[in-house]
């Protein structure tokens, strides 16, 4: 078994290092192997040079590199088109959400669920406004659409191999994965 990790990212030359090392850390405790597919939405920092070196010592870092700035759904969707493993985590690149929960979310895989998403309980940085302000984005949302998203939850999710495929037959010209990993 193989389980594939999608990462857009765009400028996070600070913290590429440090997710790389924790991500490797979790990963090879698990018994399956992976892959790390870094999607790289048009970033002009030295992300892609870190990415490139570590690659060389850890053959399994791909990269994806877009074309242009397009934003974190279509990266996430890019990443997806190239992952190869049974299940497929996605999340953020910028160390918001720890990489050591995945270990857990994999355990609930294995256990039989198609999807396992996250809930964030507290975000770095952000200050209370702007947490009231998202948690009546989220009820908005939910009041006025047939799809019942949960509040806070973010890009770090686990999809199995069938769930991921799925999305990708319904050819979104422009996603909400939110939306579309709940409904």
């Amino acid at each position: 078994m193989t389980i594939s990790v999608v990462l857009s990212f765009r400028n996070e030359e600070d913290v590429l290092e440090e997710l790389i090392g924790r991500l490797d850390a979790v990963l090879a405790g698990q018994s399956m192997d992976y892959e790390l597919i870094f999607v790289n939405d048009d970033s002009d920092d030295g992300s892609l040079d870190l990415l490139t070196a570590a690659r060389t010592k850890n053959p399994r870092i791909k990269i994806i590199n877009m074309s242009r700035r397009f934003g974190v759904a279509e990266c996430l969707l890019a990443g997806f088109a190239h992952a190869s493993g049974d299940a497929v985590v996605s999340m953020d690149a910028d160390l918001q959400d720890p990489p050591e929960v995945i270990p857990e979310m994999i355990a609930k895989w294995r256990s039989g669920a198609a999807v396992v998403y996250t809930v964030r309980t507290r975000r770095e940085g952000e200050n209370a406004l702007k947490m009231w302000i998202t948690r009546l984005a989220y009820r908005t949302i939910n009041a006025s659409s047939e799809i019942d998203m949960p509040i806070n939850a973010g890009d770090f999710r686990l999809l199995n191999r069938q769930a991921y495929q799925k999305l990708m037959e319904l050819g979104e010209m422009d996603p909400y994965p939110r939306g579309m990993f709940s409904g």
